[in-house]
Formats: C-alpha cells, structure tokens, sequence
C-alpha cells in the first residue's frame, strides 16, 4: 500500500485494531499507511521508527 498522507486532523494510534491507545498524533503529522483491515489502517510515522494502527473514516460521496 505504500501511501504518504499529512492527518487533516489529530488522532489517536493504537497498539492493534481497535486495541489500547498507545500514542496520540497533532494535525499536520505525516505518515505512510501500510496496510488497511476495514476501517483500520496500519501506519508509521518518524521516518519508520513508531508503528501502529488508526481509525481511517474515507469520504464518502454525498450524490
């Protein structure tokens, strides 16, 4: 999967899906998604060195 995204706003990162907080990441935080488990993507931040999973809401198309 291999994507770079900047957060558009803060988030909170997990230690599995849907398991315990273990960190907390600000707004403007670049990280690559890995790989995705339904809503749940797995990503690291800090050039490789932290890893953990996040609620990923995608944007729906209103029409």
């Amino acid at each position: 999967m291999e994507k770079v995204i900047t957060l558009e706003k803060s988030c909170y990162v997990h230690l599995k899906a849907g398991g315990e907080i273990c960190n907390r990441l600000a707004q403007g935080t670049r990280v690559w998604l890995i790989k995705s488990n339904g809503e749940w993507v797995k990503i690291t931040w800090r050039n490789g060195k932290k890893k953990g999973w996040i609620q990923f809401a995608r944007k729906k198309d209103g029409n």
